[in-house]
């Protein structure tokens, strides 16, 4: 304590906090050190009128009350939405780092589906928070995890709110999801000409299946997909040989690219499925809009992330604009958005949490710098 002390009084505030909030990061599972220091944040339960109906919103408030710089957090796709633990612990560290955060409940990717309207819905969401009398307007951000980090990145990029929306975080997102798509099905990706294989998650490929299963247009081949989602959302391992043969052309369309070997084949694959599903994709991928994107950009990625590879942050790192409002960390302390842990041991220490520590700290005295 007596060294953070120290720590506080020689280089400021926003570096004691960023250290603080280091330490509940590495040990998420419980409390750290922050809470010694700040009190637990107010919560309150908001909502208002969205595209899709009233959407609920978690609201979290340092105390004491006064503005501060905000933070929409997207909890992307999963089926605990705002209330899952991991987010609701997010929020309230942040909170107690000293932002304003407000984590809505996005209905589509709660039921594990993401589509275009969702980027509206993070937009009425976004306008909603800034105009908040607690919340300093000038110094709002998103952030974006996983498949929902795409959504966020596009919505920061629309005329009317890109030069509203001061920074943007993404942690675990994608660029291209064609890109992902391959990675999935083969294992392969690759960035500036160096190739890469690392063992994908079957689970990523189920929930594409099930964000896409309603475009698959035949019934009948929707209804055999449908049986092999449950299946295998059930069990990765189980045999789906006996549904395969009950599929049409359209249906095995949509196996096929789950499970091919050959990267240079995914582009012939995508081709074949559904026009809604392919509408769908080039939608939802960042890469044709990041153009247009004015605000600062904070980047993390585990190196060892199964379900999106980390090759997708570099290529927004490299194709974001203003590169000098462009923060980029690739970690080994994570694989997809969970925290890696190695024994404690001298050559751990010095070879892997000392370096990966600072990493994180650059990154939370990065993201501080915006309260």
């Amino acid at each position: 304590m007596s060294l953070l002390a120290v720590l506080a009084g020689v280089y400021g505030e926003r570096t004691f906090r960023s250290i603080l909030l280091l330490s509940e990061l590495l040990n998420f599972d419980r409390p750290g050190w922050l809470g010694r220091f700040s009190r637990p944040p107010m919560i309150k339960e908001v909502s208002w009128e969205g595209p899709q109906g009233i959407t609920q919103a978690d609201l979290y408030l340092p105390s004491p009350e006064e503005k501060r710089g905000g933070l929409l957090l997207n909890h992307g796709v999963i089926d605990t939405g705002k209330d899952d633990p991991r987010l609701k612990r997010l929020a309230t560290v942040l909170c107690q780092a000293g932002f304003a955060v407000i984590v809505p409940e996005f209905r589509g990717m709660k039921s594990f589906r993401i589509s275009p309207s969702d980027v509206d819905e993070i937009l009425t969401a976004f306008s909603h928070f800034r105009s908040r009398p607690e919340v300093r307007s000038d110094s709002c951000g998103l952030f974006g995890f996983s498949y929902g980090a795409g959504p966020t990145l596009i919505a920061a990029c629309r005329p009317g709110v890109r030069d509203k929306v001061r920074f943007v975080v993404s942690f675990g997102g994608y660029y291209d999801l064609k890109n992902v798509l391959s990675f999935l099905a083969t294992g392969n990706f690759e960035f500036q000409g160096k190739r890469y294989f690392r063992k994908p998650q079957e689970y990523g490929k189920w929930v594409f299946l099930a964000n896409n299963l309603d475009w698959v247009e035949s019934p009948e081949d929707r209804a055999v997909l449908g049986k092999i989602l449950k299946l295998k959302l059930r069990d990765e391992n189980a045999p789906i040989d006996s549904f395969i043969s009950q599929l049409g052309t359209e249906g095995r369309n949509v196996l096929n690219l789950l499970s091919h070997a050959d990267p240079s084949q995914t582009d012939a694959f995508i081709q074949k499925l559904p026009p809604a599903i392919r509408s769908t994709l080039a939608e939802l991928s960042v890469s044709p809009g990041l153009k247009h994107l004015r605000a600062h950009l904070i980047l993390a990625h585990g190196e060892d992330d199964d379900l999106i590879p980390f090759t997708e942050t570099l290529r927004l790192a490299q194709a974001a604009p203003q590169s000098g409002r462009i923060y980029v960390k690739i970690l080994k302390t994570f694989s997809h958005i969970d925290p890696e842990k190695k024994p404690l041991s001298p050559e751990s220490l010095l070879f892997f949490y000392l370096p990966e520590g600072w990493k994180l700290f650059t990154l939370t005295f990065r993201l501080l710098g915006y309260r």
